[in-house]
């Protein structure tokens, strides 16, 4: 939502389903006060009668009609709403507020009316108190005190007018006071509920940022380890005794990328890769990073788990089958190697999940040194493969590795029919 969007005069938002929402935070931040509110007010009502038979004992019948008879049933019913559970609060609630604010003041315009000279200038005192009172507590929508204020502004000129206690100078003068509080309980409720939508609105914002934030941070890092950042800056350092690292390299895409423009370089890039990203998901790895045209994933980090070796070698092949049938033109050179490693973050305005190692070094000259189409891995990946009958792992030697001298490597024994999985 824009914060600029469009209201009516009512303040109300033009979208009705984001005027329901509001309404529905509306109830749940002002109900404590409510529950306040709805209590002091129907004290204070109570109390009052002792005012009323003081300054006019003659009148006791009709003061009690009105205050006890007509005022006190809304009164608790607005006390009944406020600690009713919370369906039935947020229903009834705003109606309550509504229905407080019309009785109290049509009870005091009654009180006027049945009054004595005596009592005349302590009635409108308690109007007046009664208006300012109502939009300091600030329940009802500023369009309700607006129509419900005027309304019996009006209906107390009436009375007033009317009325044989009162002179023609009673009347302007008591009609001004009555204006001036009509208008400073519509300014207050009125500035009070722009602020209140305002808030909303920013809230709204807000949390959309912050899920557009924490969507980025999960793209970017293992949800267990974000999750882990969110908690504080500390330094996030694991070291795990067992996974299977993957390193997978796009044979042949130099001299592809030549003869392509950049926006086709980049897309036919990120189709890959985007394909490979599902992979990852869809077999359990996590994505480390991209490097140019190559790929590493890692099975068993940030969570261990015992068939890393597995998934990562069901991910190979069905990276194999993947690249076939998206870029025929391309092979895949791929190489895995299982041991321990160092996993962690570093970074504080790019941050990054990455791992290091021998075992890194190993997976990535066994893909490196291996052969383009094909899956080669390391002595520790071959046995625990063994344990699985449905992957095949043949011998390839010993072989020259940079820095590490001779090695055993492995090939795994690709089906002809492979299909992306």
């Amino acid at each position: 939502m824009r914060v600029e969007e469009p209201q009516t005069w009512t303040l109300a938002f033009a979208d009705p389903a984001r005027e329901a929402e509001f309404m529905d935070a509306y109830a749940r931040e002002v109900r404590r006060f409510y529950r306040f509110a709805m209590v002091a007010i129907t004290l204070l009502w109570t109390a009052s009668v002792g005012l009323d038979l003081a300054a006019a004992p003659g009148q006791r019948t009709p003061f009690l009609v009105i205050r006890f008879g007509f005022v006190m049933p809304v009164l608790l019913a607005g006390v009944a709403i406020a600690f009713a559970p919370r369906p039935v609060y947020r229903r009834w609630w705003q109606v309550l507020a509504v229905a407080m604010f019309a009785v109290v003041l049509a009870g005091t315009v009654g009180l006027l009316v049945v009054s004595t000279p005596e009592v005349f200038r302590y009635t409108v005192a308690g109007f007046l108190l009664t208006m300012l009172f109502g939009a300091g507590v600030d329940l009802a929508r500023t369009i309700y005190v607006l129509v419900v204020g005027t309304v019996m502004a009006i209906a107390m000129a009436i009375a007033l007018i009317t009325s044989p206690h009162t002179s023609a100078a009673d009347v302007a003068v008591n009609v001004l006071w009555v204006g001036v509080a009509l208008t400073g309980a519509i300014m207050i409720s009125g500035r009070a509920e722009i602020a209140r939508r305002f808030r909303f609105v920013q809230g709204g914002l807000l949390a959309k940022e912050r899920a557009r934030s924490e969507a980025l941070l999960m793209n970017l890092l293992p949800a267990p380890i974000a999750a882990r950042l969110k908690d504080g800056p500390n330094i996030i350092a694991d070291g795990l005794d067992s996974v299977t690292v993957l390193f997978g390299d796009l044979k042949g895409f130099t001299g592809l990328a030549k003869q392509l423009t950049p926006e086709e370089l980049v897309e036919r890039l990120d189709r890959v890769f985007t394909a490979f990203d599902g992979l990852a998901q869809r077999h359990g790895l996590e994505k480390i990073k991209t490097m140019g045209d190559a790929y590493m994933a890692v099975a068993g980090a940030p969570f261990p788990r015992a068939d890393h070796a597995l998934i990562a070698a069901r991910m190979a092949l069905a990276m194999i089958a993947t690249l076939r049938e998206l870029e025929p033109t391309l092979a895949l050179r791929i190489g895995l190697a299982t041991g321990p490693v160092v996993a962690g973050v570093i970074g504080r305005t790019k941050q990054s999940y990455d791992l290091w190692g021998e075992t890194v070094n190993l997976a990535s000259r066994m893909e490196s040194h291996g052969v383009p189409g094909r899956i080669q891995v390391s002595q520790a990946t071959r046995d625990l493969l063994a344990l699985a009958p449905e992957i095949a792992v043949e011998s390839r030697g010993l072989i020259e590795l940079k820095g590490l001298g001779p090695t055993d490597a492995y090939l795994i024994a690709a089906a002809p029919d492979d299909e992306p999985r």
